[in-house]
């Protein structure tokens, strides 16, 4: 039966989960989060210099929406692969109705994780819970029955195991931001220092303050951490339905059946 893991343990099967997880899991998530981050970058560019940001501020907030409610839904199907690859089962075939049924629940229930994310990291107690909940809504919103609640339910089970993982990626997220924001810095510099090359980079300082820079390292950095927050919650989730349905014990017998081979009667 499946029982409370070791933060550090729960990150590194994270790890191997997507190392073991096929092209398929990456194509979907990137299908959907490049186009998102992209969108979203452009958004902050033209309202930042655009002379015309006034009128473009309608258009380009629609497309923003439209393109987080893509990738959520590609990303929710991401989740959907990680959990066939941790669990080695096969999922049924992704028919219209099962993909329509994930995409209308993360369209119905992503947006107010907008809002409640931030709210909840000012209040920092239930900071975990909710980011929680959240990506637990994409893992299995729209495939079973009572989706929010049992999303919830898999979001306050072994309370301590999150926090300490909610606490080492929040280090981890400005580390990385911060190592991004010193590459992007020296490389011009370095260029110009060992091989001569000059360019607008160097010859002004303004833009390593510039908030442009900020927002598009910031996305990088989610793009680099997200998928692996999203690995953590799916063997969370997984281990949270095997308390019910002993599902890791048939898991772990069928690979020593596999291992033993067959058995014959004497």
């Amino acid at each position: 039966m499946a029982t409370e893991r070791p933060a550090l343990a729960l990150i590194e099967e994270a790890i191997q989960l997507l190392r073991a997880a096929p092209m398929t899991a990456y194509a979907l998530y990137a299908s959907g989060t490049v186009p998102f981050l992209l969108t979203f970058f452009s958004f902050c560019a033209s309202m930042s210099y655009s002379r015309n940001a006034a009128d473009q501020c309608v258009p380009s907030a629609l497309g923003v929406a439209l393109s987080y409610c893509w990738m959520k839904g590609l990303q929710a199907l991401c989740c959907r692969e990680l959990v066939r690859v941790h669990t080695g089962t096969s999922m049924p075939g992704w028919k219209p109705r099962i993909i329509l049924a994930i995409w209308s629940r993360q369209i119905a229930l992503q947006p107010f994780g907008l809002v409640l994310t931030p709210l909840s990291w000012l209040l920092v107690f239930p900071g975990p819970y909710i980011a929680t909940f959240f990506q637990n809504v994409s893992i299995i919103g729209g495939t079973v029955p009572h989706d929010v609640k049992k999303s919830w339910d898999l979001a306050r089970l072994w309370p301590k195991q999150n926090f300490v993982v909610f606490g080492l990626l929040s280090l981890l997220a400005p580390i990385l931001l911060f190592d991004l924001y010193a590459l992007m810095i020296s490389v011009p510099f370095a260029l110009k220092n060992l091989l001569g090359v000059d360019t607008f980079l160097t010859r002004s300082s303004v833009w390593i303050y510039s908030s442009i820079l900020f927002i598009a390292l910031s996305t990088a950095t989610y793009f680099l951490v997200d998928l692996l927050i999203k690995a953590i919650d799916v063997i969370r989730c997984c281990d949270g339905e095997s308390l019910a349905t002993g599902e890791d014990l048939s898991r772990r017998l069928e690979k020593l059946r596999r291992a033993e081979g067959p058995v014959h009667a004497p």
